[in-house]
């Protein structure tokens, strides 16, 4: 069947070729590049993606699970593949005949991965996760004297091979002199852990730790490989790293009007009549709700860009449908384009941070929202290259 353009996504690769350039140009000659496709590449579609980046040269991806990495391993995607999430150890030769790379987060768990291969001549190809202040998963790395003989039993397990060690930087997209401190003794702390690994014999391939905040303000930190994700797909990560790198957005969505109306002054608009015009109002309904990933909580905030002005919405977000106010749009009809977020038409940046802001979260929930249900249109040179439908 022909393409539904009910609400779409449109995705730019060219946009995508732009920010990977600039990446690798903000970062030291010869550093490694990761591509960070967990959450379908943030909304994005992880295996177009996948392959779009692999085709630029991305040296390594990663994902947050199992699943993830089986879905680009059965989309033809072979470059090497990290799992930054817990993975049960009863999976392990599944990652061994997969060739999937684990994170490893403790001692207990390496123990659990060596088992599950004993009697077998399998290796797990695995990166060393410390935890130098994100407090989340990973290695204690503040205290070498118990962490380090931890880290040295878990790399002289007979199935387990150590390529890799990092870590995760929790406030690296903040200028404020407090945080940039405590990103630095996060990097000190990774440091010494590293040097206290190599005095023991102990130098693994791969020593990464800049995620997209990291990557922008503090590059000196790339090490081995970066790792990022928000900045790859064109926004970053705060307002602190904006403007730093000429990052360009990848996703567009956009809509079409559905029916025009004429609302009489003191009519209800929607669930919960929480919105009546105190004027004769022309309202546009447009097939896109909360289903869509267009949040409940943007009721009242968001707007549409039809005919190049700002058209917002009027009472509830419903879940298949929203009401636009057009009364002084001239000219609107059905069938019209409302751009959400991404480019307009005409070429004017419409921010998914201003989404963001409004519903008080950040862009990379508003990117990761967008349903299953919306087909991603895959654009390059002005033209469509694929086209994911999820659903049909």
């Amino acid at each position: 069947m022909k393409t539904l353009r009910r609400t779409w996504a449109e995705v730019s690769l060219d946009n995508l070729e732009h920010n990977y350039r600039a990446i690798k140009e903000h970062i030291p000659s010869g550093c490694r590049f990761l591509g960070v496709m967990k959450a379908d590449a943030y909304g994005h579609g992880a295996v177009p993606l996948s392959h779009a980046l692999c085709e630029l040269g991305a040296d390594y991806l990663a994902v947050s699970n199992l699943e993830e990495a089986v879905q680009l391993r059965r989309g033809g995607i072979r470059a090497p593949l990290l799992i930054l999430g817990y993975t049960p150890a009863e999976f392990a030769d599944t990652m061994v005949f997969m060739d999937i790379t684990q994170e490893v987060h403790s001692l207990q768990y390496a123990k659990e991965l060596d088992a599950a291969l004993t009697g077998t001549n399998y290796i797990l190809n695995v990166h060393l996760k410390l935890d130098t202040g994100m407090t989340r998963i990973g290695f204690f790395a503040y205290d070498h004297e118990r962490t380090l003989p931890e880290l040295l039993e878990t790399c002289a397990l007979a199935h387990l091979h150590v390529e890799g060690v990092f870590t995760h930087f929790c406030v690296a997209d903040s200028k404020a002199p407090e945080d940039a401190a405590f990103t630095r003794t996060q990097y000190a702390r990774f440091t010494a852990m590293l040097d206290a690994l190599a005095a023991k014999g102990i130098r693994p391939e791969l020593r990464h730790c800049a995620s997209s905040g990291a990557t922008i303000l503090y590059p000196e930190f790339a090490m081995d490989m970066v790792r990022p994700g928000i900045a790859t797909f064109g926004h970053a990560p705060s307002q602190d790293a904006e403007g730093v790198l000429d990052l360009r957005p990848l996703m567009t969505v956009r809509t079409k009007t559905a029916q025009l109306r004429t609302v009489p002054a003191g009519t209800p608009v929607s669930y919960g009549r929480t919105f009546t015009p105190s004027r004769e109002t022309r309202m546009a309904v447009l097939p896109i709700g909360y289903a869509d990933g267009l949040s409940r909580s943007l009721s009242g905030k968001a707007s549409f860009r039809i005919r190049g002005k700002d058209a917002p919405v009027i009472g509830r977000i419903c879940m298949d449908m929203c009401m636009v106010d057009v009364t002084d749009i001239p000219g609107v009809s059905v069938g019209d384009t409302a751009t959400l977020f991404g480019f307009d038409t005409d070429g004017t940046r419409l921010p998914c941070e201003r989404l963001a802001a409004q519903a008080g979260t950040i862009s990379y929930e508003i990117l990761c929202d967008i349903s299953k249900r919306i087909p991603r249109i895959y654009m390059q040179n002005g033209r469509e290259q694929e086209i994911l439908q999820y659903i049909v």
